[in-house]
């Protein structure tokens, strides 16, 4: 496909502008044809212009839903470095550009895992063509504003707000119909800035969300006027699974997955010098998913055998991590890991209460019972410590 220059974007952008500003009565059609012959209508498709290849498409407005601690900050800046450098995410082709970056709901937290990430990525500060708006203001009333300043920097391909809720320029936050104007009047023109961005917002899920319902708060309203709302969800294995929900305009994309881990930074320290950890992502490859994903299923067997002996069925997940010798990177005892090998196991009701208070069932005795059966030299001590 030959590449766009200057003249074509701004072409598109002036056809783009004019079909929104077409007033919607009958006479604004008087003068037009109606009815177009095959290769008339066709004459009109615009390609797609991803991105990121398969998933993320230029002029396209998404939403990010996910829990508070599902990584969706972490993935957004990974992201936005994948795409200043024009490099692939595991093998997924990735258009390079440059990136703007709306950091509205913590500024400071964004700054810590930016410098960590440059580390971990290698790429420098400097130089990388990713700029960033701290704060919160009303975007409708800065759109000018962002535009000029834009038209300065250059074509732009991926904006991102993080988040909708702090932009949010309603009164009532569990109005849809607010928030449906908003995706509509606030945050879908900005796809018509300098380069036709794609535009990602993080988004928090509707009150009292599952993990099988991550739909953008603003339900039905704001979930139509997006093109596609992207889900991050953490699964049992501790991975970030990044999929879809609701809706998403485009073929359907396999899931990816991303691990989240804590690091330190030589430039991130308190006012006592001491070193302030903050979260940063990394794409998983379908092998390293597979990997991580057995050992989190190893975990929960050993779990399980652990908890044949009664004195353990009443520890805590601090006592019971040590038992099984699952230990974080600093050698303290790993007891998340223990909570999410046990709340695996309650899913498949194989057991019941909480870590001090252990039950099995009848379905995890005989799996139990199974398990010793055909691994019976299996190793109920793990030294490896989980990645998050």
């Amino acid at each position: 496909m030959k590449p766009r220059d200057a003249n074509d974007i701004l072409r598109e952008q002036v056809r783009s502008n004019e079909v929104r500003a077409a007033p919607s009565r009958p006479a604004s059609w008087s003068d037009r044809r109606l009815i177009l012959s095959s290769a008339g209508f066709v004459q009109g498709f615009v390609p797609p212009d991803y991105v990121i290849f398969g998933l993320l498409q230029r002029r396209f407005l998404y939403s990010i839903t996910g829990k508070t601690g599902a990584g969706k900050t972490a993935i957004l800046l990974l992201i936005a470095a994948h795409v200043a450098e024009g490099k692939k995410i595991v093998d997924r082709d990735v258009e390079k550009g440059r990136v703007v970056y709306l950091a509205g709901e913590n500024a400071d937290d964004v700054r810590m895992r930016w410098i960590a990430l440059a580390q971990q990525m290698g790429f420098d500060l400097e130089t990388l063509d990713v700029h960033f708006i701290p704060g919160v203001f009303k975007i409708s009333e800065m759109q000018d504003h962002i535009r000029t300043e834009i038209k300065q920097i250059g074509p732009v391909n991926l904006i991102i707000v993080d988040t909708a809720a702090a932009y949010f320029e309603g009164d009532d936050e569990n109005s849809n119909t607010q928030f449906g104007d908003y995706a509509r009047r606030t945050l879908r023109p900005l796809t018509t800035m300098l380069g036709e961005p794609c535009v990602i917002v993080a988004c928090h899920p509707v009150k009292n969300a599952s993990d099988e319902n991550l739909i953008p708060r603003g339900g039905g309203a704001f979930l139509n006027e997006v093109d596609g709302n992207l889900t991050a969800a953490r699964t049992a294995s501790g991975v970030v699974e990044l999929h879809w929900q609701g809706k998403y305009r485009g073929p359907d994309f396999a899931p990816m997955h991303f691990t989240t881990r804590t690091v330190t930074h030589e430039q991130l320290k308190d006012s006592k010098g001491r070193l302030i950890p903050t979260v940063v992502a990394s794409p998983l490859s379908e092998r390293g998913h597979a990997d991580i994903v057995q050992a989190a299923r190893s975990r929960q067997d050993e779990l399980l055998v652990a908890l044949r002996d009664a004195a353990n069925r009443k520890a805590s997940q601090i006592d019971l991590a040590r038992h099984l010798g699952w230990k974080l990177r600093d050698g303290k005892p790993h007891h998340v890991a223990v909570k999410r090998a046990f709340k695996e196991l309650e899913k498949d009701k194989l057991v019941t209460g909480e870590p001090g208070r252990i039950d099995l069932t009848k379905k995890g005795e005989k799996a139990l019972n199974t398990l010793l059966q055909n691994t019976p030299n299996l190793n109920t001590r793990c030294s490896d410590p989980e990645h998050i």
